[in-house]
């Protein structure tokens, strides 16, 4: 299971260091991909059959609906980045960091203190803590809606790794609730590419007039 989630955390880290955006909403195919793959192995591991639904849920969601959602949005904008708060080479530099050694860090503690937790949860932790450095550090509306993406697989993968801890027949309760949650998530995402495209169409009607005059 450890080299699912090192590819998991590998296909995030594409995503938000491409700078190229259709890359980067490509990438969270195989990233959403996996972690269905992850959930499905996880319940026949533990022996938890309601995982096959959430899992059935996240392939559904995350693998197809969300990606599709970003390629539409795509379609209206450039494809390539708007430059970020930090310089590209520094914000790969500090990914790499973070991924690695909180990933590492997470396993080690989880171990010695957390024992009857889940793989997942140091996968969901790194997950988690990478997408609000991609949130901070980014200012592309596509590479901050990515972020939030990534945000909220770690916290789903958080709490799939407390189940043999919460009572049973919670995770269908967690299930409606990250179902409801990621259609609110695509509503906003739907209406900030609203707002976008209407800003820049604005933007560039501004700077057609402005060149006008100047003629």
């Amino acid at each position: 299971m450890e080299i699912i989630y090192i590819a998991i955390l590998f296909f995030a880290f594409l995503s938000g260091e491409s700078k190229n955006l259709k890359f980067s909403t490509f990438s969270l195919i195989p990233h959403s991909l996996l972690i269905a793959t992850s959930v499905f192995l996880l319940g026949y591991y533990q022996k938890i059959p309601s995982l096959y639904l959430i899992a059935g849920v996240d392939f559904l969601v995350r693998a197809i609906l969300m990606p599709v959602l970003l390629i539409i949005i795509l379609k209206q904008r450039l494809e390539r980045e708007t430059k970020p708060l930090i310089t590209h080479a520094l914000s790969i530099a500090l990914s790499v960091v973070l991924l690695s050694v909180i990933f590492n860090l997470v396993e080690t503690l989880k171990i010695q203190k957390l024992p009857d937790v889940l793989s997942s949860f140091s996968c969901g932790f790194t997950l988690a803590i990478y997408g609000l450095f991609l949130l901070i550090s980014k200012r592309d509306m596509v590479k901050m809606i990515i972020a939030f993406f990534i945000i909220e697989n770690g916290i789903h993968f958080l709490i799939i790794a407390l189940i043999p801890h919460l009572p049973k027949g919670i995770e269908l309760a967690l299930t409606f609730n990250f179902v409801v949650a990621l259609f609110l998530f695509i509503y906003v995402t739907l209406r900030l590419n609203e707002i976008l495209v209407f800003e820049e169409i604005r933007k560039f009607r501004e700077s057609n007039i402005f060149y006008k005059s100047k003629e």
